[in-house]
């Protein structure tokens, strides 16, 4: 095996720990955060956005780190901060407190998470970009399923609350991804005295796009991937209190279909990164953001737990597809080198979306007293995506 797929299993685990606990299981602990503190619809989407506000921030100062320091650094670094910010949130029950903390988790999931996804750009070349990021997010997957499966099962330990001991068992497993990738992560082949793996690309014939049009490109992407933030991030953070609150379900029945939803998402990156390699980063984007739309339709309205189950697999299948996607394309546009930079150019327009996303939600569910109007929105955005996606230009690989 290359060690380039040793690389892959890492990130994967990186990716778990940003986005699979650090994140999505938050949806999941929310129910219980805001009962034991109080919190409203409102207050729940403001909690939920604290985190985008730190990612936000570190991803703007991702590019000049990973410049100084390296990817292997700043993915160390971030995930030190990662394990601080949810140790913290476990010995607190101050809305104020969470607030600071779950912005401190944030950066932390930002500052190792770009540099991650990066990584397939540096160890595998164009030709298999997409199925290297694909697996790499397969972690988050992962990590909706632990949640989904273990959260409901969390008992108050030792004077903690159910979620505030969810938060101490993803601290330590956060710890032992920190300790792994200490060990064994690498920036590039070349300090393994090894080559990306994959097959070459030829040489461009008229020396390939001028600079100027790939970055257009990239905040063409950008764009999209700003939809894909505002409106995956609604479906996330309030689907499962959705469940609970209107079509009155136990914690329990909620969380398993939260993990059907982790299970589907686990082959979500690889299914939709290999097919763009195959067809193009646009005809993967149309794709992705058709089967999101149809996701939050289902939801939009009380159409039974047929349409339930058909949103929950429609959005997993479909779940990590856009950034798998995301993540291929900038290192198409700009090369291995700068493709961190690329990326997090382009995931500073996709936090800005997932910031949105939860106040606008919140605010509106608060409004209405129903989360249906926020998924309707949100199938609308995800039709824009596809109308923006088919403006891109074919030959640019995205």
């Amino acid at each position: 095996m290359h060690r380039a797929w040793v690389i892959v299993i890492l990130c994967a685990l990186v990716v778990g720990c940003c986005l699979g606990l650090a994140r999505f299981a938050f949806g999941m602990l929310l129910p219980g955060i805001s009962g034991d503190v109080g919190l409203d619809y409102a207050q729940g989407g403001l909690l939920g956005t604290s985190y985008f506000i730190g990612y936000l921030v570190m991803v703007v100062g991702v590019p000049r780190i990973v410049r100084t320091a390296g990817q292997r650094r700043m993915i160390l670094a971030g995930l030190l901060a990662l394990i601080i910010g949810m140790t913290g949130m476990a010995f607190t029950s101050s809305f104020i407190m969470l607030l600071a903390l779950y912005t401190l988790t944030g950066m932390g999931a930002g500052g190792a998470y770009v540099p991650a996804m990066s990584l397939a750009s540096s160890w595998f070349e164009a030709s298999h970009r997409g199925r290297a990021a694909g697996t790499m997010l397969a972690g988050a997957g992962i990590g909706i399923v632990l949640s989904g499966l273990l959260i409901p099962a969390l008992q108050p330990h030792a004077g903690f609350a159910g979620w505030q001991v969810g938060w101490l068992l993803f601290a330590l497993i956060a710890a032992v991804t920190l300790v792994l990738c200490s060990l064994a992560l690498r920036d590039r082949p070349s300090e393994l005295g090894l080559r990306p793996y994959g097959i070459p690309a030829p040489p461009p014939v008229t020396g390939g796009p001028k600079p100027r049009r790939g970055w257009l490109i990239l905040l063409h992407l950008g764009v999209i991937y700003s939809c894909y933030g505002l409106t995956y991030m609604t479906y996330t953070t309030f689907i499962v209190t959705a469940m609970i609150d209107e079509r009155g379900m136990d914690a329990g029945q909620a969380g398993l279909f939260w993990s059907i939803a982790g299970f589907c998402s686990i082959f979500s990156g690889a299914l939709f990164g290999g097919l763009s390699d195959r067809i193009g980063r646009r005809g993967g984007l149309m794709a992705a953001s058709l089967a999101q739309a149809v996701s939050f339709a289902l939801v939009a309205g009380d159409f039974g737990e047929v349409a339930l189950y058909g949103s929950i697999i429609c959005f997993g299948i479909s779940a990590w597809s856009i950034p798998t996607i995301m993540a291929a394309a900038a290192g198409d546009q700009v090369g291995p080198e700068r493709a961190a930079g690329a990326l997090a150019a382009i995931t500073l327009m996709f936090a800005a979306g997932q910031a949105a996303g939860p106040v606008g939600a919140g605010a509106l569910a608060e409004w209405t007293d129903h989360f249906g109007p926020g998924f309707a929105a949100s199938a609308v955005i995800a039709l824009l995506a596809i109308a923006l996606s088919a403006l891109l230009p074919a030959r640019a690989r995205a």
